[in-house]
């Protein structure tokens, strides 16, 4: 499947398992932004991978920011709220939106909160004992 929008990025079941891709070239459009995101230049990823091209890296970021744009807000008429079709698109739209944020988190899960800390190694700083 192609974006109307987004001609370079590809979406194929049998390809990084249905992952929207840069042309179909089994690079997934999150692990290019992890790259830019890390610090990785645009000129050091085209260099480590020559079958990317610039327009590629700048697919990637504008499928990003489309995907992340909130939902139209437009108080819908009576005649829409009616609408099977319209009520469809909308639980499509959020549906995509959360398997979109789950495979966020996946890769990026929030680091563990630390627990309370063992008794032996709390500060007791507070507790002055005679000598």
């Amino acid at each position: 499947m192609n974006f109307p929008v987004f001609s370079r990025i590809t979406i194929h079941p049998s390809i990084c398992g249905g992952q929207p891709t840069v042309r179909g070239l089994r690079y997934p459009v999150w692990q290019v932004l992890e790259w830019l995101a890390s610090g990785t230049t645009e000129a050091e990823i085209l260099a480590g991978h020559p079958e990317l091209e610039a327009e590629d890296i700048r697919a990637c970021l504008a499928f990003a920011a489309e995907r992340l744009k909130p939902l139209d807000r437009t108080p819908p008429t009576q005649e829409d709220q009616n609408s099977e079709e319209w009520m469809l698109s909308r639980q499509s739209q959020w549906l995509a939106e959360q398997e979109f944020l789950k495979q966020l988190w996946e890769r990026n899960p929030a680091p563990a909160s630390p627990g309370p800390e063992p008794a032996a190694r709390r500060k007791t700083s507070w507790l002055r004992l005679p000598k």
